[in-house]
């Protein structure tokens, strides 16, 4: 039935306002804050570790072994026709070469926003044309440089029973293709040890009466020591591919290769003219290790492998190895670049650890609510793991740049969340209620804590735009120092009030909280002395005491301002309680 208009209209009560946003919005930003956190706790696994940040750098090397040729014959034959050859490779800023005798190394620098992989294709494709102009004794490699041509691991091999050659065949043959399978490794290099080698001495005398010159051995070695096919085989409906061995093993064998037939028909072999014994290449370099000569494999890690999954899978293949090694052989390590990895990530987490427990310490001791502690001391490895999300999609590593840069900005990411906690319990003891203490908090710090958080920020931009060697290495810390600050900021807006609202306790007072939209001052300066009145003024009585003169403490004034003068109108409130508490103190 419809009520007269005139008619009395029952009265309801007066509809709540709208809920804060973070408490409509608690749910969401929760599930996407703790979600984010996952996704980079999964990704930080999947992230590579190594010591220096991943780099390409813009240079090619072309390296040429041709034996002992004469330095003049080098530069002609190889070292000049190379040069010439890779002028043609777009982006090529700068060729030199360092030509020795029997070697020879051309040097390609490019612009460092070169494409090196392309670029490397590109230099082998140059390469393999003038292949056929060099010299056929010629071996020619070209690389690029990368920080993953550094050995990651290395162990000597040495023994006071075995002679170093024995030793060389150990680390050739038994250790080098068991290391080399193994996931990430790129190569492994031997280093010492003496080369073993058959060494033919041709005796003058009856070359001369055999009419048999030194080429002609050398084209007899080259054309016996080799497996050949004479051809297929058939047999039962199938085709069976036959081989015949002609490699030689021992100086008898090599003395039955036939150089040549005399007038007579009679075959001449090279035990007849030569004498033939084993013997050891020619060492350039001397290598010991703990006062004896050893053999070094060094372990290279692929560009794009984990340092430490590569060191540690070495290290379980060696200590698998080892007992196989024949009796007074010793393999031990030298050198291990996965301690420094180790180490470093040691310390992003000693400090991140140290990090919780001294801030919870703080804010308990000065806040006297666990609450607090636990809303500050999760911002810490919250924003570390959504700063990881950003270095696997930036194609950064763990190294000595990032995990420094995650160390120091432990100190920092967590300044937020303090500053806003502080003034949420400062507007709950003034006698807010829990949603308003956290919206006046949110209302006053806001535009302060973005213009706190992006200071730092912009000073390391420009670090990201450095090019070079420089440029790489300050470049990660760069990167990791504004993400974390970024997500530092974010967390301490969107997070922290919405964990507050959960984990701060409400005030018991024994007034009703006040309704109003603004703080009351006053209810705000009694709720400030009460802080200063406890363990917390103890401790800046007895800073003014070891900083100040006794008799004029007036830096009471100077305190408040800093900690509250960012808000303009909470500026003139604090400045005021100062002038309050220096009047007092100068009337002592």
């Amino acid at each position: 039935m419809d009520l007269p208009p005139d008619s009395p209209r029952i009265a309801h009560p007066a509809s709540k306002p709208d809920a804060p946003w973070f408490h409509r919005l608690s749910r969401p930003v929760l599930f996407l804050t703790i979600s984010l956190a996952l996704v980079g706790g999964y990704l930080a696994f999947s992230i590579p570790i190594s010591v220096f940040p991943n780099t390409d750098f813009p240079r090619i090397v072309v390296g040429v072994d041709n034996g002992v040729m004469p330095i003049d014959q080098m530069l002609v034959t190889i070292t000049r026709p190379i040069e010439e050859a890779v002028n043609s490779v777009p982006g090529l800023q700068k060729v030199t070469s360092v030509t020795s005798r029997g070697s020879a190394e051309v040097d390609l620098f490019f612009d460092w926003k070169s494409d090196m992989i392309l670029t490397l294709q590109r230099v082998d494709a140059v390469v393999a044309r003038l292949q056929t102009e060099l010299p056929p004794t010629a071996k020619v490699e070209t690389r690029r440089l990368t920080f993953a041509v550094f050995p990651v691991i290395g162990y000597s091999l040495t023994s006071d029973t075995i002679p170093p050659n024995k030793l060389w065949e150990i680390a050739t043959y038994d250790l080098k293709p068991r290391l080399n399978r193994l996931d990430g490794v790129a190569t492994v290099i031997i280093q010492g040890g003496r080369v073993p080698e058959f060494q033919v001495t041709p005796d003058p005398a009856r070359l001369l009466a055999a009419g048999i010159t030194v080429p002609d051995i050398l084209d007899a070695i080259k054309r016996t020591n080799l497996i050949d096919s004479p051809g297929l085989i058939e047999h039962s409906h199938q085709l069976v591919l036959g081989l015949i061995s002609g490699q030689v093993r021992s100086p008898e064998q090599i003395g039955q290769i036939v150089v040549k037939n005399s007038s007579a028909g009679i075959p001449i072999r090279l035990g007849d003219i030569a004498n033939i014994a084993p013997s050891v290449a020619p060492v350039y370099t001397m290598v010991t290790a703990n006062g004896k000569p050893a053999v070094l494999l060094n372990v290279d890690r692929q560009p794009e492998s984990n340092t430490l999954d590569v060191a540690n899978e070495v290290h379980a293949l060696i200590k698998e190895l080892t007992p196989t090694l024949p009796p007074g052989v010793h393999l031990e390590p030298f050198y291990d670049q996965s301690t420094i990895v180790h180490d470093s990530i040691a310390s992003v987490r000693d400090a991140v650890l140290i990090g919780i427990l001294l801030s919870s310490i703080i804010l308990v001791l000065f806040l006297r609510d666990w609450g607090t502690s636990l809303v500050a001391g999760l911002v810490i490895p919250v924003t570390l793991l959504i700063t990881f999300i950003v270095l696997k999609m930036t194609n950064q590593s763990f190294n000595l740049m990032t995990l420094g840069g995650l160390a120091a900005a432990v100190g920092l990411v967590i300044d937020d969340a303090i500053v806003v906690l502080e003034n949420i319990v400062l507007h709950r003891d003034a006698g807010q209620s829990q949603f308003q203490a956290i919206q006046s908090a949110l209302r006053e710090l806001t535009i302060p804590l973005i213009g706190s958080t992006i200071t730092p920020i912009v000073v390391f931009l420009p670090l990201i735009s450095i090019t070079g060697v420089t440029g790489t290495f300050f470049r990660a810390l760069a990167v990791t120092m504004t993400v974390s600050l970024f997500t530092s900021l974010l967390l301490a807006l969107t997070w922290t009030p919405t964990l507050s609202q959960y984990l701060v306790r409400r005030k018991e007072t024994a007034g009703t909280p006040s309704d109003s939209a603004g703080p009351d001052m006053a209810a705000l300066l009694a709720a400030e002395e009460a802080h200063l009145s406890g363990f917390f003024g103890r401790i800046v009585e007895f800073y003014g005491r070891s900083k100040f003169d006794p008799g004029h403490r007036s830096f009471y004034f100077v305190l408040q301002v800093s900690r509250h003068g960012l808000s303009p109108r909470h500026g003139r409130r604090w400045i005021h309680s100062g002038l309050l508490h220096a009047a007092g103190q100068l009337a002592r």
